[in-house]
């Protein structure tokens, strides 16, 4: 899926008003992490001025970026992380551990937000899938659905996710009162259109 649909999901799922901002900010952290070597990626290709297809036919599939997004995308390495975040604040069971506790808490949210991350793209990488269990197995799950692939059903589920967006957003704009989150949520709405405009634009 897009970005900020994961951003969206993880943040309706475990983003509340009364939480620390630091455990929502982790959240956030969290759902953008497994995307966050290919915008690095994309970055240095503006600066280094890569064509647009020969940065998303070719070095994208390259070394060393399959080994970042595999890392990125990896199922064991953000359940590890769960585990400290856990073993963590159990260990935290007096009022001077509350500093453990919360940060415990913070990791622990910052890994489930990566994990529903990868969940959602799970289902929705064909050619492009990721081996979401890196480093135990070079796997992947080549899903006859694509997010975005008009060979693999993308149309239909793009129409999908921006209705999901749209729901999404709704959630996120009426649970927070703050008004940066608000323009957030109406942001991730805009890149639904500016997005696929933008590759249409540069690759057609």
């Amino acid at each position: 899926m897009m970005t900020q649909t994961h951003t969206l999901v993880a943040a309706c799922l475990f983003a509340r008003p009364e939480r620390p901002a630091r455990q929502n900010l982790a959240i956030l952290i969290g759902s953008f992490l497994p995307d966050a070597a290919i915008y690095i990626l994309f970055i240095w290709s503006k600066f280094a001025q890569i064509p647009e297809n020969l940065l998303w036919r070719d070095l994208y599939f390259s070394e060393p970026m399959l080994t970042f997004t595999a890392i990125g995308n990896s199922f064991p390495l953000y359940y590890v992380i769960l585990l400290i975040a856990i073993m963590w604040a159990k260990r935290s069971t007096t009022e001077e551990d509350y500093g453990k506790l919360a940060l415990g808490s913070t990791l622990g949210l910052l890994a489930l937000a990566a994990m529903t991350h990868l969940a959602g793209d799970l289902p929705v990488h064909a050619k492009d899938a990721h081996p979401h269990f890196w480093p135990l197995t070079g796997w992947r799950f080549h899903s006859p659905v694509s997010y975005w692939d008009k060979n693999h059903y993308g149309g239909i589920f793009s129409l999908i996710e921006v209705a999901l967006g749209v729901v999404l957003s709704i959630i996120i704009y009426r649970r927070f009162k703050q008004l940066w989150v608000r323009l957030l949520a109406v942001l991730a709405l805009f890149t639904y259109v500016a997005v696929p405009a933008y590759f249409q634009m540069m690759m057609g």
